[in-house]
């Protein structure tokens, strides 16, 4: 018997791996964007202790937890869910660059004002647990394409047109 991969079950893999790759970025975002709020005078100090001015701090203090609350809410929204990852990218970039300096020795001394899980990590683990959040952003966002482009013209019904349905 030969077995033949079809249409949609091409559609449910990629399905179910997008609402992986989701449910692990909310493991992330929720977490550390919570923990900073909670423990807010502990992130603040650590920001502050960062090899950059504090005017920058004061705006990071303020714009990283809500900016990580917003990529939670937009990837749990359908309609908000390519902006919650684009912006996950944008952040796992930055964080993954800062982190990529720090190793490459930019500054005597190296700081982190991670929360949760990430505290504990040193700076090469950190490096990695970023990166692979990165990639896991980027999958995620080629896989919302993919998805959208495979649902295109699905409406269409036999004798209708497609004019009608762009």
């Amino acid at each position: 018997m030969e077995t033949t991969i079809t249409y949609q079950d091409q559609r449910k893999k990629k399905q179910i791996a997008f609402n992986i790759v989701i449910a692990l970025l909310l493991l992330l975002w929720v977490p550390v964007s919570i923990d900073k709020i909670i423990d807010f005078a502990t992130f603040k100090d650590g920001i502050l202790k960062q090899p950059f001015s504090n005017d920058l701090g004061y705006v990071l203090i303020y714009t990283l937890p809500a900016l990580e609350l917003l990529i939670a809410f937009a990837l749990v929204s359908e309609k908000f869910r390519r902006i919650g990852l684009i912006l996950s990218i944008f952040l796992m970039t930055v964080f993954t660059g800062y982190v990529a300096v720090a190793l490459l020795g930019a500054w005597e001394k190296r700081p982190c004002g991670c929360g949760s899980v990430i505290k504990g990590m040193n700076w090469i683990p950190h490096f990695f647990f970023n990166l692979f959040f990165l990639v896991l952003s980027i999958s995620g966002l080629y896989l919302w394409y993919k998805l959208r482009g495979s649902d295109m013209g699905s409406e269409i019904t036999e004798g209708g047109s497609a004019k009608r349905q762009i």
